[in-house]
Formats: structure tokens, sequence, C-alpha cells
């Protein structure tokens, strides 16, 4: 900036700074200020013209605290010399608003209404500015400060599994899986899986499996929050298994930034590599004091996973792991590191045998697969499509034939619910008839009155009381054995489950 056309001890000169950029008077007043204050102080009554230009420049740069100290000597001066203060207790009510000093400003706008009171003049704004505070500024700063109070209190809800679930239950919370619900024109929703169970200390705790599209909106829906998730187990990385795990541990984060009780949530995670790379960055995630939110354990197949940070699973949450193979690519990996699972229970099944769960996730058919799942009970099999070309089996996903020999290995004449899952909308009205198929081509070749396996196909209301087998009616909210149940597709958007007695 030209010296020569502006000095800071030269006041006449001051009326140059308009002419200078906006970056160039902002540097200019905060390098003079002090000399600027001092020339202020040298000018006689005549002068306020220029109080007020180093004012109005000050806060049309955004040096606050500035027009604030400009301010504040000229209402000293004014006081002193008893004149009116209207205007320099507007000026600097301005600069305190603009600071978010909201009660300093009110405080400003109240001492410049007296003043124009007393003289007598109603053409100032100090009156509107005191309405604008009093009418608009102040209740909406309330209102806002008590919508965040509800925020608060709906982070801190406290567990409701046991009055919405109850113990030992396995829940769908999705429609629709793969990639339809990002595409789909119609009412679509992903998901993923929910568990209770009762660890061995008889605790109830909230699994939440391969949360995809979705997953969190109905699981809220439902009635549940964040307080409800103990543990998340991620089978790979794509998508349609994972869009909510970044939101739920985001909810996790505020839930312990709020948290009323002042003791942070841990929720334990488990997941494939594709899923440790993908979400590496939200996985050390501490909450305000340093203490970990989340941790974390590998899923490798072959390994058997009884622990996590030293504390027994069955103890803490009331299962453990076995991962098992899964032929699917991931893309964090670009290898097939995607994996499968048995979930091995507390809870008694039949002559002395424990519960076990089996979930494919998403794999194809490779031989043997299914003699992995060979001691579950119950298995989750994603089915992903069927297969398109005459002879050939799918890459990526089991299709219909993948499941009927997965079926045939793991459970061929055994008792076996099996829950057919991962449609997307291109099975809209069939998924039954689907399930029916598999059903019966995985049945043994020699005749069997009472078959033992059963093919449920999953959707939102598909509802399993882990303790007995037993699948929730849908209209009258009966349990019966799962093999008396029957599922009704007259509306091909939703199953509905029905006793069939």
């Amino acid at each position: 900036m030209d010296q020569g056309l502006i000095d800071a001890a030269r006041p006449a000169t001051w009326e140059n700074l308009k002419r200078f950029s906006p970056h160039a008077q902002k540097e200019w007043l905060q390098k003079n200020i002090k000399a600027i204050m001092a020339a202020l102080l040298g000018l006689d009554e005549r002068g306020s013209a220029c109080w007020n230009l180093i004012g109005y420049a000050c806060i049309n740069n955004n040096l606050y605290g500035e027009a604030e100290l400009v301010y504040d000597e000229l209402i000293r001066q004014f006081q002193h010399q008893r004149k009116n203060l209207s205007l320099p207790a507007y000026y600097r009510g301005i600069a305190h608003f603009l600071q978010g000093r909201f009660q300093d400003a009110y405080h400003d706008f109240k001492l410049a209404r007296q003043a124009d009171l007393q003289n007598k003049n109603f053409q100032n704004p100090s009156a509107q500015a005191l309405a604008y505070m009093e009418e608009t500024l102040f209740p909406t700063r309330e209102t806002i400060k008590q919508n965040q109070l509800k925020l608060v209190r709906d982070l801190n809800a406290p567990r409701a599994l046991g009055k919405v679930f109850g113990a030992n239950v396995l829940r769908t919370i999705h429609k629709w899986n793969s990639a339809s619900p990002l595409f789909s024109r119609g009412i679509s929703q992903g998901g993923g899986y929910f568990l209770t169970l009762q660890n061995a200390r008889g605790e109830l705790k909230g699994i939440a499996i391969d949360p995809g599209y979705d997953f969190f909106s109905i699981f809220r829906d439902l009635g549940l929050g964040i307080a409800d998730i103990d543990a998340i187990i991620i089978t790979h990385d794509h998508d349609d298994h994972t869009e909510s795990v970044e939101g739920i541990l985001s909810l996790l984060a505020k839930h312990n930034d709020h948290n009323e009780l002042r003791r942070s949530k841990v929720i334990d995670v488990f997941g494939s590599a594709g899923v440790l790379l993908k979400f590496h960055g939200l996985l050390s995630a501490a909450d305000p004091s340093g203490n970990r939110e989340i941790n974390f354990k590998l899923l490798v197949p072959g390994a058997e996973i009884g622990e996590i940070e030293g504390a027994p699973l069955l103890e803490k949450h009331g299962f453990a792991l076995s991962v098992k193979p899964a032929h699917h690519t991931e893309r964090w990996t670009n290898q097939e590191s995607a994996v499968g699972l048995v979930l091995h229970t507390n809870l008694p099944y039949r002559n002395g045998e424990r519960l076990r769960i089996g979930i494919t996730g998403d794999t194809r058919y490779e031989t043997g697969l299914g003699k992995e799942y060979r001691d579950v009970q119950v298995l989750l099999f994603n089915i992903g499509s069927v297969e398109k070309e005459e002879g050939k089996l799918l890459h990526q996903h089991l299709g219909m034939l993948g499941c009927i020999n997965l079926l045939k290995e793991a459970r061929l004449g055994k008792p076996l619910l099996a829950i057919l899952t991962e449609f997307g909308e291109e099975f809209s009205g069939r998924r039954e008839t689907i399930s029916r198929i598999i059903e019966n081509w995985a049945q043994p070749m020699e005749g069997v009155k009472a078959r033992e396996l059963k093919v449920v196909p999953a959707d939102l209301n598909l509802e399993l009381r882990l303790s007995d087998l037993n699948i929730r009616e849908t209209d009258t909210g009966v349990f019966f054995p799962y093999n008396m149940i029957r599922v009704d597709e007259s509306d091909p958007e939703t199953l509905r489950y029905k006793f069939n007695g």
C-alpha cells in the first residue's frame, strides 16, 4: 500500500483507504491499528467521521475486535463529553454480534435505544436491532438449543433390546440386498441381520451382521438405537453389506461425545481384510477422554476366534466364531478375501448340542464348501442371482445350483433351517418359488416322509426365536415351529410368514 496515499498518523489521508483492495485494507488496518488509535485520540470533536470511517472499515473487513476497540474508545469520549451515545453504541453492538457475543450486542443496542429515547430520535436503527434480537435471534437460538437437547436425549436413549426382541432372536433387517436399492425406482430397501444373544453372564447383547443399505433406518423404525448395538460382524467390504457401518460408528462417536452417564460405549467390530482397509480410518476412533471406542478383530478363513482384547467372546457376547472361506472378491483388496462364518452359541439344541448359526456371506460355489457348515442347525445363505448361461455356475455368487449343492453337502438328510437371502429385486414375486425349488432339489434321492430341510426366504418380517427355532407369524405375532410356516408372496413386495396348520 502506497504510504504517500495513506498514513496511519495522518487522518486526512484515510479516505484513500477505499481505493485499495479488501485484502490490502485489512492488512493495513491490522498492521497500523495502534497508530490509528493514537491518531483518533488526538482528533477534536469534529473528527467523528474519521472514527466511523475506521470503524466501518474494520467491520467490513471482519476485524471485529479492532472495531470494538474503536467504538469502546469513542463511547468513552462521548460519555465524558456528554454526547449522544446512540450510534457508537449501535456499531459496537454490531461488532459484538459478529463475534458471537449476543448478550453484549443486546446490551449495546439497549444503550443505543435509551440514548435515542432521551434525545427523541426515532429514526436511528436501535429499536429495529432490539426487536430483531428479541423476536428473531433469541427465540431461534432457544429453539435450536431445545432441538439439540432432544437430539442428545435421542442419542442417550436407553437400550430397548429386551422390549423389542428379547433374548436369542435372529431378525432380518433387509428387504432386498445386492446393489438394486441404489438404482431401483420401487420401494427398495437393503439392510442386513440383527442377532440378540444372552452372554454367559446373562446379559443381553445385540449384534449387527452385514449392515448394508438402509439398515440403521429400519433398525430405528423398530424402536432401537445405537445403545442396542454391541458388536458388528462384516463378511466383506461391498456397499450392500457395509453401507450403514460408517453411520453406526459416527453415531457411536456422537453418543460418546454427549454421554450423560460419562461412560463411553465400545463396539466390537469383526471384519474381513477388505473391511479393515475400507474403514481403517474410523477403527482408531477415541472418545473425548482418549479412550478407545472400537475394538477390531480381523476375520481370516480358518481362524477360530474366541476372544477380543483379552475378553472371552462367549462370556462377553454369547458367541464364538469359526471363520470359513468365501470365494468372492473384495474391492479394497482386489482378492477373494471375503469370509463365511459359523457362530457358536451357548444355546442348547438337541442331544447335548449347542446351537450353531452358519453365514455363507457372498460366495460362489466350490466343491466341498457346504462341508464347512455341516454342523450348523441354522444357515443364512446368499443366492445373489440365478445362473445366466446353460451349464455354468456363477463366478461371484452361489446362484440356484450353488445353493442346492451347498445344502446337500452341509446337511443331506439332517435337520436344517436354511434362510435364503441376498435377493436382488429381479426376484420380486419369485422368492418363495425359488426357495421351494432349492429345497426340493437339495433333498436326498431316497424317499423321506418327514423332510428335515426347510428353506425359508428372508424379508423384513422374518423373526426367528433361537431357543426353539420357531418363526413369528406375521399377522398374529405368534411363534410356530419353522417347519409349520408357509410364505405368502401374494404381494410381491412383501413376504408374510403364516402358520401352515
